[in-house]
C-alpha cells in the first residue's frame, strides 16, 4: 500500500498547482530516486483525463554529461525544448541520489549549460505552460539536512501537504503594506540593505508554482539596490555548497563579494553575464511551519522570518526587471535581531510582523 502522504502530494500538484484538465499533455520530470511520487503523479494525471509524458533521469548522468560533452553538446537542448513546447503543463520533481555529484565539475561548463537551458525556464516564466516544482524526500536530501530519512520525510510532508488557500489569506495584510511602499530596508547581522519596489506589486505564492510554498515576492528596480548583506545560512548552487556570503551593492550592482566557503563558485556565478550582479527578486518568507534551513532553496526561501534575494533574472510575473541566464536565491535569517522597514517604518522585528 502506498504512502498516503505521497498520494496527497500528488493530488495537490495535479489538482491545485496546475489544475490538470482533460486532454492536456503534462510533462513529468524527475530522477529515478523520486519514482514513488512520479508514479502517483502519473496515476493522478491519468485519472484527471490528462496525457502524461515522462522524462526520468538516472543517477550520475549529469556528471557523465559534464565529463564527456563538448561545447556543442552542452548547447544542445533541442529535445527538451520540443518537450516543453509540446506540454500544456509541467511537474518537476526534485530529489537525487547524490547532491554533491557536480562539486568538481568545471564551472565554465556549468555556465555554458546554464546559458543553454535558460531558454527553457524563460519559456515557462513567460507563460508558455503551467508548471510546478516540488521535492521528493531521498536519502541524499536527508543527509544534507542532517536528518534521518524518516525525520526528513516528516519534515517534507509537513511543509508540502498544507491548506494553501488558508496560507494565501494569511499573507494579504503584509502584502498590502508592501504594495503601498517604495523602499524596503533590511537590517540584520552585518546587513543594511535597501531595495526599491516603487510601483511594483507582490506576487503571492501559495502552492501554484512551488510545493512547499509560502512567500510573496517582487521584481525590484534592479538599478537602485544599495548597501550590504551577509548570509549566515549556507546555499547550494550547481551542486556546490557556498556559505558565509557577503555582498555589497552600489547603484544596483554587486561591487564587492566574498564567501567563507566556495568563493570561487560565487565568483564564477557573478561573472556569468552582466545581469548576474544585479537583483532579480526580493522575496519574503511566511511559512512558519518551516523552522530551520536544510540547504534546499525550495524550503529555505519559504522560512517564516526570512527574506531571500535572487541574483540574476527577474520573473516576468513580477513585472519588468533584471535580465540574466541565472536566478540564484540566497536566504537571509531575520529571526535573531533582524528588522524590515517600509519607507522608514518598522514592520517586522525578529522575524515577526509588528503591525
Amino acid at each position: 500500500m502506498g504512502d498516503p502522504r505521497v498520494k496527497e502530494l500528488a493530488r495537490i500538484l495535479v489538482h491545485h498547482s496546475i489544475n490538470v484538465q482533460p486532454g492536456e499533455k503534462i510533462l513529468i520530470i524527475g530522477d529515478a530516486e523520486t519514482a514513488p511520487l512520479i508514479k502517483e503523479v502519473y496515476r493522478t494525471v491519468l485519472k484527471a483525463g490528462g496525457h502524461p509524458m515522462l522524462q526520468v533521469g538516472l543517477a550520475e548522468l549529469n556528471k557523465i554529461l559534464y565529463d564527456e560533452a563538448g561545447g556543442e553538446q552542452l548547447d544542445d537542448v533541442d529535445v527538451l525544448e520540443w518537450l516543453y513546447h509540446r506540454a500544456d503543463g509541467l511537474i518537476r520533481i526534485l530529489g537525487s541520489a547524490n547532491n554533491k555529484e557536480l562539486t568538481n565539475v568545471d564551472p565554465e561548463k556549468l555556465k555554458r549549460r546554464s546559458r543553454a537551458t535558460s531558454k527553457l525556464s524563460r519559456y515557462l516564466m513567460q507563460g508558455g505552460a503551467k508548471w510546478v516544482l516540488t521535492m521528493f524526500p531521498t536519502q541524499a536530501q536527508a543527509q544534507d539536512a542532517d536528518m534521518s530519512l524518516e525525520e526528513y520525510e516528516h519534515f517534507v510532508y509537513s511543509a508540502t501537504n498544507v491548506d494553501y488557500a488558508a496560507m494565501e489569506r494569511s499573507m494579504l495584510g503584509a502584502v498590502q503594506k508592501f504594495n503601498e511602499a517604495s523602499k524596503v530596508r533590511i537590517v540584520g547581522k552585518e546587513t543594511d540593505l535597501t531595495v526599491d519596489i516603487a510601483g511594483r506589486s507582490a506576487v503571492i505564492c501559495a502552492g501554484n508554482r512551488n510545493v512547499p510554498d509560502g512567500e510573496f515576492y517582487f521584481s525590484p528596480n534592479h538599478l537602485l539596490t544599495e548597501g550590504h548583506i551577509y548570509y549566515e545560512w549556507p546555499t547550494v548552487y550547481n551542486g556546490r555548497e557556498i556559505s558565509g556570503i557577503r555582498l555589497r551593492f552600489e547603484k544596483g550592482r554587486v561591487v564587492e563579494y566574498s564567501a567563507e566557503k566556495g568563493e570561487e563558485a560565487l565568483a564564477a556565478a557573478l561573472d556569468t553575464d552582466e545581469g548576474a550582479r544585479f537583483l532579480g527578486e526580493l522575496g519574503i518568507g511566511v511559512n512558519y511551519g518551516i523552522t530551520r534551513p536544510t540547504k534546499d532553496i525550495l524550503f529555505d526561501e519559504k522560512i517564516g522570518g526570512s527574506v531571500h534575494l535572487a541574483l540574476g533574472r527577474a520573473y516576468e510575473m513580477g513585472g519588468a526587471g533584471n535580465e540574466s541566464v541565472i536566478h540564484w536565491d540566497m536566504v537571509k535569517n531575520l529571526k535573531d535581531g533582524g528588522e524590515i522597514y517600509l519607507d522608514g517604518i518598522l514592520v517586522q522585528k525578529n522575524g515577526q510582523w509588528v503591525f
